[in-house]
């Protein structure tokens, strides 16, 4: 009981004094990591908010997005004392991949994108994205970063 006592009373002087941080510190990596991340992203929502999403550039940079924000979640998971910015960064991961399983469901013929008939097995060389989804996706995506962003340059106020 004496020993539980001391070890509380250090923990407490640790805390009061700032030398025991509950919440991982400012790191530039991280805040780095959702910046470039989010511009990347949004030039391409924006250019799939004209036209429709389709061909080798627009599967090419959706499975760059779906690495880049697994890499950026599993840095932030590494870093530990860090539960906000790695949950902004799994609703991130799960949207890119849901957008992902979209362009596979769906099929450019023609002039427009749909979904491909039942039964019909998802195929990302031939999928497509529409213009109203990329729409929808980007608000959810914007919302993300933003609040992982601010929680970053929250940090740097308290690392000041």
């Amino acid at each position: 009981m004496k020993y539980i006592k001391i070890y509380i009373s250090i923990f407490m002087m640790l805390a009061i004094s700032g030398c025991v941080h509950l919440v991982s510190y400012y790191d530039s990596v991280s805040y780095k990591n959702l910046t470039d991340m989010k511009g990347e992203m949004k030039v391409f929502f924006q250019s799939c908010q004209k036209e429709v999403a389709k061909g080798e550039y627009a599967l090419s940079a959706i499975d760059g997005f779906v690495l880049s924000s697994a890499k950026a979640y599993e840095y932030e998971k590494g870093k530990g004392l860090n539960d906000d910015t790695i949950s902004q960064l799994k609703t991130l991961e799960k949207t890119i991949v849901e957008v992902k399983s979209r362009y596979s469901s769906n099929v450019y013929s023609g002039s427009t994108c749909e979904a491909r008939a039942e039964g019909v097995a998802p195929d990302a060389s031939t999928g497509c994205l529409t213009i109203g989804y990329c729409i929808a996706k980007w608000k959810i995506l914007e919302t993300a970063f933003d609040i992982a962003i601010t929680t970053e340059q929250s940090k740097i106020e308290e690392f000041k």
